[in-house]
């Protein structure tokens, strides 16, 4: 902050407060140079077995904060906030309670600070990680034809739930998106709906357009299953793809384009290491195709190649050429490659939560691999 030119921050958002307090009660966390004071708005009495810091206070709203930055000294100059993220109507509030100070995002130092995780936090990613194993693991045992992607993705939810998961995927920007599983097959696995850059499936209608819909799965479909999980706050993201029956060699032939995309980002994944560098190793062999049942640039990629988490699925860095950021040992990464085949109007995907380590890479992710059959 100092750094910054920022004299005090306010931070109203739940996830930040957790970093930095170990509570997601209704708060606002005030930081100072020299104290840090916890408002609680509601469960103050549980926010103080929680809390991180000494001070822990009922809020009265914003006039309460500004008279307790007062005592500490604090009567005008820089105050950040979460602007990413707070309404026009909030930020309003703010300017009028704060009439001496000026308003900056403090979120980029925030997400800044974020982006590198130390051993516990990485450790609450190995338990995110191994919920959504156990949601991958149900798929071939319950996968049949005549079943329909609600229900199959009702079955991987409940083995989620089972193992852990805190129900719910915290996103920074959720917009419409759903807390489920992302499960898509057969045709709708060439529907981008507009959530991101990804194929997204079609949903149960205009208010959920995204994700399982009541198609019923038939014998050769590709079925692709995205887990968001999280435990104990931090989040794991793993993708598989599933075939309804034996895999055709066309099949097998897609998906090893996108193992071969992804172990070429797994080589390449070491501190200093441009960001902006991993989408064209990932491109380059999405490139060569796989004949001669998919010819050279007639495989695709969607514009990225995965992007950062931790205790939100949507965290920086983004895997695409435009990131300026380098990697540093201590990110927590979703790689995620996902490549289609536009002709034939299919798609496979596959996506592992794998942490830089000083000499390359290390892999949180454990279900197998591969193109998995369901008999």
């Amino acid at each position: 902050m100092t750094k910054s030119g920022v004299d005090a921050a306010l931070l109203l958002h739940p996830r930040d407060n957790l970093y930095y307090a170990n509570t997601v009660r209704p708060a606002a966390l005030l930081v100072a140079p020299h104290d840090a004071i916890l408002f609680v708005r509601r469960g103050l009495e549980y926010a103080r077995q929680e809390a991180t810091v000494a001070r822990v206070e009922q809020m009265g709203g914003f006039s309460g904060v500004a008279e307790a930055m007062a005592g500490l000294g604090l009567t005008g100059g820089v105050l950040g906030t979460e602007l990413d993220l707070v309404s026009a109507r909030l930020a309003q509030r703010m300017g009028e309670a704060f009439p001496a100070w000026s308003l900056v995002d403090v979120s980029p130092l925030v997400l800044a600070q974020r982006i590198v995780k130390d051993e516990e936090e990485i450790a609450a990613t190995r338990g995110a990680a191994a919920v959504a194993d156990a949601g991958h693991r149900v798929v071939p045992q319950v996968a049949r034809p005549g079943m329909s992607e609600l229900a199959l993705a009702a079955e991987v939810e409940a083995a989620i739930r089972r193992a852990g998961h805190e129900g719910f995927q915290p996103l920074r920007y959720p917009e419409a998106r759903g807390a489920g599983v992302l499960l898509i097959s057969g045709e709708h696995l060439a529907v981008r709906g507009g959530h991101g850059l990804v194929v997204t499936g079609v949903g149960l209608g205009p208010a959920m357009p995204y994700g399982p819909s009541h198609r019923t799965l038939r014998a050769g479909d590709l079925i692709v299953v995205d887990i968001g999980s999280t435990c104990a706050g931090y989040t794991g993201d793993e993708s598989r793809t599933f075939v309804v029956g034996p895999a055709t060699p066309a099949q097998q032939a897609l998906f090893g384009v996108a193992r071969a995309a992804e172990d070429a980002v797994f080589e390449v994944l070491h501190p200093g290491v441009a960001v902006a560098d991993l989408y064209p190793t990932a491109e380059a062999v999405v490139a060569r195709g796989a004949p001669p049942h998919f010819p050279a640039g007639s495989l695709v990629l969607p514009g990225f190649v995965g992007h950062g988490i931790g205790l939100e699925l949507d965290e920086p860095p983004v895997l695409w050429p435009r990131d300026e950021a380098r990697l540093q040992a201590g990110m927590v990464l979703a790689i995620e490659v996902e490549v289609s085949a536009p002709g034939q109007g299919t798609m496979v995907k596959l996506e592992d939560t794998v942490v830089v380590q000083p000499d390359g890479c290390e892999l949180l992710t454990a279900t197998p691999r591969e193109l998995i059959e369901c008999d």
